[in-house]
């Protein structure tokens, strides 16, 4: 395994991104409707460091199978246009298992069964060379980002005029910005981190994402790509002085055609400043390390 997938797996399991703990409604541990403190706080005042609460997990795999909510169906034009060959970690949905999955005693090589051998599309999965975010240091983009370790931990800044607000990721140091006064270019120049605008509904900040280019993976363990058409809307709710959620709706026209994917949930607290850390995708760093630590250990492990 290349430290590449290393890192990836290695953020499964202490997150999981992603990307929002898929539930209908609510998951043991998060926070309730109407949690206070016993501080003061200023609901719309979302400033400063938030870590993702471990404790809850966002990947629609990781969730029980009764609180999934299921992606829409492809369109044909989708399953022509969108779908990899394969991805590196184990899909959402499948029709047919690993080799022994259905045996006592079983691990999936990326997470928590069912382990799928291929995704209902018959896009191959946990494939060492299969398709992942941030594969050779791309960039990530939302919503993967919010997949990744110590389950998308972000800063967001408001500027003085109040005019916008900077969402700081610390993996990979991708940041966004929300602007809070103006609508959509009608004619926009689709990017990796897409054209996003606010506005504040009551004491939630909900941010409108589109225009983006379609070179980025909506998660880990979806196995196809989002098209230019995709749109991700976000609401940022306060819920008490130290905690915040986060819920997304996924729409993507050209690949659900009119359906939407709503569900997906993020739980944070607030932190230290001091807690964030420098972690920056190297190519080279990677290359080091698969030849003198990877390489190394797929000669000597023992064959299957």
């Amino acid at each position: 395994m290349s430290f590449r997938h290393l890192c990836s797996v290695l953020s499964l399991i202490s997150v999981l991104a992603v990307s929002p703990l898929l539930n209908a409604q609510t998951s043991p541990g998060a926070p309730k409707a109407g949690a206070t403190s016993d501080q003061q706080f200023d609901p719309r005042d979302l400033s400063g460091p938030w870590l993702g609460d471990e404790r809850t997990r966002d990947i629609q795999n990781f969730a029980s199978e009764d609180q999934k909510i299921p992606e829409p169906p492809l369109t044909d034009w989708a399953k022509q246009h969108l779908l990899y060959k394969s991805i590196s970690h184990n899909a959402m949905t499948g029709t047919k298992l690993l080799p022994g999955a259905d045996k006592p005693g079983f691990r999936c090589p990326n997470g928590a069964g069912p382990c799928y051998a291929e995704d209902i599309y018959g896009v191959k999965t946990n494939d060492p060379d299969g398709e992942y975010p941030g594969k050779d240091c791309e960039p990530l983009s939302t919503p993967a980002m919010y997949d990744y370790p110590r389950n998308g931990s972000m800063e967001l800044v408001f500027t003085a005029d109040g005019d916008r607000i900077f969402q700081m990721f610390e993996y990979h140091r991708e940041w966004r910005t929300f602007w809070l006064n103006r609508d959509h270019p009608k004619r926009l120049d689709p990017t990796y981190e897409g054209d996003s605008i606010a506005h504040w509904e009551g004491n939630d900040l909900v941010v409108d994402t589109t225009g983006y280019n379609s070179k980025t993976m909506l998660s880990q363990s979806i196995g196809h790509s989002k098209s230019d058409a995709f749109r991700l809307v976000e609401r940022f709710h306060r819920v008490d002085r130290d905690r915040m959620v986060v819920d997304m709706t996924y729409y993507d026209p050209k690949a659900w055609g009119d359906k939407f994917w709503p569900g997906f949930r993020k739980y944070y607290h607030r932190v230290a400043k001091g807690d964030f850390m420098e972690f920056i995708c190297s190519p080279r760093e990677y290359q080091i390390y698969d030849k003198e630590v990877t390489n190394p250990l797929e000669k000597t492990a023992p064959a299957k």
